[in-house]
């Protein structure tokens, strides 16, 4: 009798443990949303035909003066930009750049002047090129012959720095140069949900991405970030450990270790591949770590230059139990949040 008594207790808490199951679902958020790149290509139309943006008008192909975008006196010839997302003519815009200096105050029938001038007669209007993007370069160049490093001609000068007529980019050697750099950052996860499948305390589990879980560990899903941005990327982590109602699977914290079987833990580690970038501590070690919470982040991967080479980033998790937790389903949401830093 007794013999029996022990077999059915060890096999009820064989399937107690079975009732433990740990789901996570994933998220991942980039600031600022990713956008392609293209390059910026502008020439002379009329102001009927340009389907972009109007940088300035002329009063002819050469010999001419200068209008600003706003008056209809010139147009005939006008300086036609597209290519690049969010492009405008804007002076008062947070992200501009002057592309030339008009004379008088009247903003029409004007000679110009390079924008580094100081000709107090030259100070009150401009031309400018602007972007709705603040992460993007906006860089104008004065060259002779040809704009070589930029990415078109806007229109050539007469003269070389001030008090001069304008024309189409062939009219003169003095060329009006611009560039506009877009940064940009783009992001994959390779799933939104894995899990651990049944957990016990004589054990560790890691997570996988069908959600059954393995004892050995292995990727539970990868996460593909690059950018441009000459300044690199930082790749955030922000959720709660793993719980049911009040009840928590403790975060490691920020000590890199391999938890003990039956110690009631939860953690991740990161291994990167390709591209620049790199894990962050305390997500580098051959162990794991967790330490953010549902209202702070942890920083988990980050670069300091950009190349626009991806870098995957694949992320172990491992759980472990003890023998008091109440049997349920376990599970909780992480955000990973990408920025770059422009």
């Amino acid at each position: 009798m007794l013999k029996n008594i022990i077999k059915r207790n060890n096999n009820s808490n064989n399937k107690f443990y079975k009732y433990f199951y740990l789901t996570i679902f994933l998220i991942v958020m980039s600031l600022p949303i990713y956008r392609a790149y293209g390059a910026l290509s502008c020439s002379i139309t009329t102001a009927g035909s340009c389907g972009g943006t109007i940088l300035l008008k002329m009063s002819g192909t050469s010999n001419a003066h200068a209008e600003l975008p706003s008056f209809s006196n010139y147009n005939s010839n006008v300086v036609c930009c597209t290519g690049v997302t969010g492009l405008g003519n804007s002076c008062a815009a947070t992200n501009n750049a002057v592309i030339a200096r008009l004379s008088g105050t009247t903003g029409t029938n004007t000679h110009v002047e390079k924008n580094d001038q100081t000709n107090g007669n030259y100070n009150l209007e401009k031309a400018c090129l602007s972007s709705s993007y603040l992460g993007d370069i906006i860089t104008i160049g004065y060259q002779s012959s040809n704009c070589t490093g930029y990415d078109t001609t806007l229109f050539s000068m007469e003269k070389s720095t001030t008090n001069s007529q304008i024309g189409i980019p062939s009219a003169y050697n003095n060329k009006v140069c611009a560039k506009v750099f877009s940064q940009t950052i783009s992001f994959n996860i390779s799933t939104t949900s894995a899990g651990f499948g049944s957990l016990s305390p004589t054990g560790l589990r890691y997570a996988t991405a069908d959600g059954l879980g393995s004892s050995s560990e292995v990727g539970a899903y990868t996460l593909g970030v690059s950018t441009n941005a000459p300044y690199g990327y930082i790749v955030m982590l922000q959720g709660d450990a793993p719980k049911k109602g009040a009840l928590v699977i403790n975060p490691i914290g920020s000590t890199n270790t391999t938890p003990t079987a039956g110690s009631k833990a939860f953690g991740i580690r990161a291994v990167a591949s390709g591209g620049i970038g790199t894990v962050a501590t305390p997500y580098s070690g051959s162990g794991f770590a967790y330490d953010a919470t549902g209202t702070t982040f942890t920083t988990v991967a980050s670069a300091s230059t950009g190349d626009g080479v991806n870098t995957n980033y694949s992320i172990r998790s491992v759980a472990t139990i003890d023998s008091l937790l109440d049997p349920g389903i376990y599970s909780t949401n992480l955000t990973y949040v990408v920025t770059a830093n422009f």
